[in-house]
């Protein structure tokens, strides 16, 4: 068994487990580096994604065993527990993670088109802009995806 470190308490886990754990914890990594704006922040999470990557071709080395970098099938099962069909997280993010995914000037994909976050209101709903159309909308967040 393996010991790892989440939410400040320490759990056994099982190499198989582990392995799981780590390629889902990799996705998220690449997730945070692409909505994250701080140089600083993108090179950490970089560092991240390199680590577990390592790790990840060890422990399928080792073990014989197809990982998100070696089967496509594989890739798109853990990805298919983070992200919705659509693109859009499913996994609980952070307060920050969440500022940083709905900040102003971002772009997002709704109806076909590409929009980009004017405002966000207080009952959370989203006012978007269409260069192409000259309009505004307002939207619920689950109506769109952020272009990333």
């Amino acid at each position: 068994m393996m010991k790892e470190k989440g939410n400040g308490k320490t759990r056994n886990l099982s190499v198989a487990e582990y392995f799981d754990v780590i390629q889902r914890e990799y996705y998220i990594a690449e997730f945070r580096r692409k909505i994250y704006y701080s140089p600083k922040d993108k090179r950490y999470y970089g560092r991240v994604m390199e680590h577990k990557r390592a790790k990840i071709e060890d422990i399928a080395s080792r073990n014989h065993l197809d990982s998100i970098f070696t089967s496509g099938a594989k890739a798109g099962e853990i990805r298919g527990t983070l992200f919705d069909s659509l693109g859009r997280p499913v996994f609980e993010m952070t307060p920050e993670d969440r500022h940083n995914y709905y900040s102003v000037g971002n772009e997002f994909s709704y109806c076909g088109r590409i929009w980009t976050l004017d405002a966000v209101q207080s009952d959370g709903r989203l006012v978007l802009y269409s260069e192409y159309e000259e309009r505004y909308e307002t939207v619920e967040r689950a109506d769109v995806i952020r272009i990333l």
